[in-house]
């Protein structure tokens, strides 16, 4: 298994959620022109705990309250590092659904005029959800895994894993409602099929 120590990883000493800290290993990579980090807990093993997670720059830099990505972000890192190993595969280039940051202020503007977030994209003549996981698997694959746990609720990054030979069993990530995010959760539910 390739845990990219012939890579030049260095160290990622990160503040988890309870306050307490965690030294995580970290690489850049490019696939394709599409940039990722992947950050790594532990030794990777058959059956690793394993987030991809798509960027957000509204929550993870400015800690916007609007979605769950920050909250998703925090979670993960935290179950990685109780689990005792495990990757966090951020993909840089899925920011806004993979629209781009100026988009996604754009998508944010629609919604303060009333629109929910698919309503958003589709007003802006958007895709409303143009990630593509397949580079993100390739690092998964670069592991030698066969079976992985992943952390979703989306039933997109699990098809992603169709036809690719590697058997995935999902854990749920849990979502914690309130005013600022309660519109977006309803949507991501009712009409994206997210398993809340």
């Amino acid at each position: 298994m390739h845990n990219f120590e012939e890579d030049e990883s260095i160290r990622l000493p990160i503040l988890l959620k309870d306050g307490t800290n965690a030294e995580f290993k970290l690489n850049y990579i490019e696939i394709e022109k599409e940039a990722f980090y992947v950050v790594q807990f532990g030794k990777i093993k058959e059956d690793a705990l394993v987030r991809i997670h798509s960027a957000c720059n509204l929550a993870h830099i400015f800690g916007s309250l609007r979605c769950d990505c920050k909250e998703q972000l925090d979670e993960a890192l935290l179950r990685i590092v109780k689990n005792g190993s495990g990757l966090l595969i951020y993909c840089i280039n899925h920011e806004g659904r993979s629209v781009g940051p100026k988009n996604h202020v754009r998508v944010y503007k629609m919604q303060d005029t009333g629109l929910d977030t698919v309503d958003s994209y589709i007003a802006l003549g958007l895709p409303i959800d143009a990630r593509d996981y397949s580079n993100a698997i390739k690092i998964i694959k670069r592991y030698g895994l066969h079976k992985i746990k992943l952390l979703t609720n989306n039933p997109k990054k699990l098809e992603a894993f169709n036809n690719m030979n590697i058997e995935v069993e999902r854990i749920p990530l849990r979502a914690n409602l309130s005013k600022y995010n309660e519109s977006q959760l309803k949507v991501k539910k009712e009409k994206l099929g997210h398993l809340l």
